[in-house]
């Protein structure tokens, strides 16, 4: 393929995503409230009937609003919280955190118990009534607890477990991980099925009727399978699908990107609203009936939508409404020796090594690159508009193998719409 051919099919790529996003644009939509932290939240949850939504973030804290947003109480761990759940019947809330631990909240803020896990715990989810929570390690296991706390089982992977799904009734548990693959477990700690995604697999969701099973990787793809395991679809975002939720019978799949845009899919994979945020999505939560979701960003917003739109019946090309001034951005080409470190810009995950990022904001940026079974990297160092800088780095062994940080939530400031998706279609050239 010549050099022409590629930049034309990069050129249509980039033009057909713009059509895509601008195409699904449905009237516009405005969150009921938003609570500001002043940290990044990493996770989110609302109850089934979306009276309640708790949230978790960098500053150690689960934090549980009412249905008009205001704190209910809050509650400390000892490291970020990674992942919070709600049990569909708002019974009962679950915390995974950095400091090995998951926790067990009544609705009224009493902690029932709490256990400690070999490694970081990213992923947290809870059944009715807190009958049984699901967590996600970076020891590369799955657990399940019953109610009182106790371990039922763990189920290996081959790489960390950045998100877990738990059906209402505890009957099946969803996994996504780091080795590039969904799973699926039966109460007992089977495996009932697993599929290979093309990269990290950020998060994962069960329809409340345990019929489907929703994905987001890092490699921009939301993908939708059946109950037996079969690829429905996969659609593509224009940034690493940091998070999924599924409604009742899979009618909605909520979705949020590295691209800083919410999306609404309908079953059979068609984008019926996306909406740009201007941050991060780093968790998304949906109701069962698919009226009502809450969201949480990297700019430390929590946000809750009543009344999800409409699905647009024939989606029309629309107008994108650009930013009035652009920011003026660079880029990083980031290397390790050895390949394939974790690469986080100002703590925020963008891919593994050999990586370069465009559309970063000019200035100082500090880069951390972590490696299994090897020390963690890290240095500051200064972005020019329209400059590619070079970051060469070279990884010591450790003798203490280190967790890797979640990729659940990634994001970098981006500029206009389109700019973002001709990156990403370059991208996918380069890697022919």
């Amino acid at each position: 393929m010549t050099q022409y051919t590629r930049i034309l099919r990069a050129f249509v790529i980039a033009v057909s995503l713009c059509l895509l996003c601008g195409g699904v644009v449905a009237a516009e939509v405005s969150p009921d409230w938003t609570y500001t932290s002043p940290v990044t939240v990493q996770g989110v949850a609302v109850s089934a009937d979306g009276s309640a939504v708790a949230a978790g973030g960098d500053d150690a804290k689960v934090t549980l609003l009412d249905a008009s947003g205001n704190v209910v109480w809050q509650r400390n761990a000892q490291a970020t919280v990674n992942s919070v759940s709600i049990a569909p019947d708002g019974t009962a809330v679950g915390v995974a955190s950095s400091d090995n631990r998951v926790y067990l909240y009544n609705r009224s803020g009493d902690l029932r118990w709490s256990a400690v896990l070999p490694g970081r715990a990213y992923a947290v989810a809870v059944a009715d009534g807190g009958g049984y929570v699901a967590a996600g390690c970076s020891d590369d296991k799955v657990y399940l607890f019953n109610g009182e706390g106790k371990v039922l089982w763990s189920y290996h992977t081959n790489g960390d477990v950045f998100g877990v799904a738990v059906a209402p009734d505890g009957g099946l548990i969803a996994a996504g991980s780091q080795d590039d693959k969904v799973y699926l477990l039966e109460r007992g700690g089977s495996l009932l099925w697993s599929q290979v995604a093309r990269a990290d697999v950020l998060g994962v969701s069960i329809s409340p009727d345990e019929r489907f099973v929703a994905a987001g990787s890092a490699d921009t793809r939301v993908l939708f399978f059946d109950v037996n395991g079969t690829l429905l679809w996969s659609v593509p975002t224009m940034g690493s699908a940091t998070a999924v939720s599924a409604s009742e019978g899979g009618e909605r799949i909520a979705a949020g990107s590295l691209d800083q845009t919410l999306y609404l899919f309908d079953r059979s994979g068609v984008i019926v609203w996306s909406k740009g945020i201007g941050s991060a999505v780093r968790g998304i939560s949906l109701t069962p009936d698919g009226t009502t979701f809450a969201i949480a960003t990297s700019g430390g917003e929590v946000s809750r939508y009543t009344t999800a739109p409409e699905p647009t019946p024939t989606p029309t090309v629309a107008v994108t409404t650009m930013p009035t001034t652009a920011l003026m951005t660079g880029s990083l080409a980031i290397s390790s020796v050895p390949a394939g470190a974790a690469v986080h810009i100002d703590n925020l995950y963008v891919g593994r090594t050999p990586v370069t990022v465009p559309n970063i904001e000019a200035g100082n940026h500090t880069v951390l690159l972590e490696l299994r079974d090897h020390d963690t990297w890290s240095g500051t160092f200064s972005v020019e508009a329209g400059v590619t800088a070079t970051v060469n780095a070279t990884l010591m062994p450790s003798t203490t193998p280190a967790a890797t940080t979640p990729t659940r939530a990634a994001a970098l400031p981006l500029t206009a719409l389109v700019g973002a998706a001709i990156a990403g279609a370059l991208l996918l050239v380069r890697r022919e």
